[in-house]
Order: structure tokens, then C-alpha cells, then sequence
């Protein structure tokens, strides 16, 4: 009597539960970033490296310490958080929460590579469209984004890489649960 040995396929669920946020994460971190990357690559304000160095704080903060943060604002006792509750949408302990995790660990690797694309477009081609009438909603997408779309590219994988790959932070703000919708 022969005994076949079934094949043990692999559990999927958690390699689909882990790109789908990073996807989300990164999807979110453009939405926001890109406007705070051309902000800072494009003003003379001076307070835009206070703002620089804010953006760099959860690429320094250790995982659990930034998670432990991310609790205290979102969590239930924070104005955000007693908002979101009267909102009927929670946000710490579901995927909510996870996909916010994610985004404010991951977005600083986009903004940083992204401002640097967006400043090393030529002045002189955006003085130049200007005086051709374009807006500046215009010369964002018909010159900036042409001109700084590698780096852009460049930031937005960098930030999916860093979604996909955190654990500890998306770990507490999620408490390890993610709907598997």
C-alpha cells in the first residue's frame, strides 16, 4: 500500500495581508508626501528644515518607541482618538491603525528622495513655463513630475520596501490584527 505525501502549500494569507498594506501605505504616503516634498524642495521658507527634521523622526525613532507614540495619539484617551470613536471608525487595534503605522514610518524615505528629485529640476524650466502662462498646478505635472519622476520612483519604492518590512511599529498600533477582506 502506497501512502502519498501531500505537498504542505503555504500559507498565503499573511504574505497578501502584508503587500496589501504596504500598498495602501505607500498609495497614502503619496497622496500626502508629494505635496510636503515640492513644499520643501521649492521654498525659501525658513522654517522648512524644522519641518525637514520633524519628517526625519520616525527613521531615527526605534519601532516600538515610535509605536508606543502612534498609541498616544491615536489611542482612545487622545482627541484623535475620542473623535474616531464618536466617528464609529476606530483606529488603534485594526488595520486602520496598521496602515497608519506603516505610512508615517515608511513616508519619510519618499519625502527626503523626492524633495531631493524635485530640487534638481531646473529653475529654468519652470521660470520658463511660467512666462509661457502655465499655472503652477501646470508646471507641477507637465515639468516637475517629468523631470524628477525617477527620483520620485525612486522614493516610492524605497517607502514600500520600508511598509512591507516594519513589523514592530505596525505590530502595536495594530495589536497583530488585520482583516483579511
Amino acid at each position: 500500500m502506497k501512502v502519498v505525501a501531500k505537498m504542505m502549500m503555504p500559507d498565503l494569507i499573511p504574505l497578501y495581508l502584508s503587500l496589501r498594506l504596504a500598498l495602501t501605505a505607500t498609495l497614502i504616503g503619496l497622496l500626502i508626501g508629494l505635496p510636503i516634498a515640492w513644499f520643501l524642495g521649492q521654498t525659501k521658507w525658513k522654517g522648512r528644515e524644522i519641518l525637514d527634521s520633524l519628517i526625519s523622526i520616525p527613521m531615527v525613532l526605534p519601532p516600538t518607541v515610535l509605536g508606543y507614540y502612534l498609541l498616544v495619539l491615536l489611542g482612545r484617551n487622545s482627541w484623535i482618538g475620542k473623535l474616531a470613536e464618536r466617528l464609529a471608525i476606530p483606529l488603534v487595534f485594526t488595520t486602520r491603525g496598521a496602515i497608519i503605522a506603516a505610512t508615517v514610518v515608511s513616508i519619510p524615505f519618499f519625502i527626503k528622495t523626492a524633495r531631493s528629485a524635485i530640487e534638481g529640476v531646473p529653475f529654468n524650466l519652470m521660470d520658463a513655463a511660467r512666462v509661457l502662462g502655465r499655472t503652477d498646478l501646470n508646471i507641477f505635472f507637465s515639468v516637475v513630475i517629468p523631470n524628477a519622476w525617477k527620483g520620485i520612483a525612486a522614493g516610492l519604492v524605497l517607502m514600500f520596501a520600508r511598509a512591507l518590512g516594519d513589523f514592530g511599529t505596525t505590530l502595536m498600533v495594530s495589536g497583530g490584527y488585520l482583516e483579511k477582506r
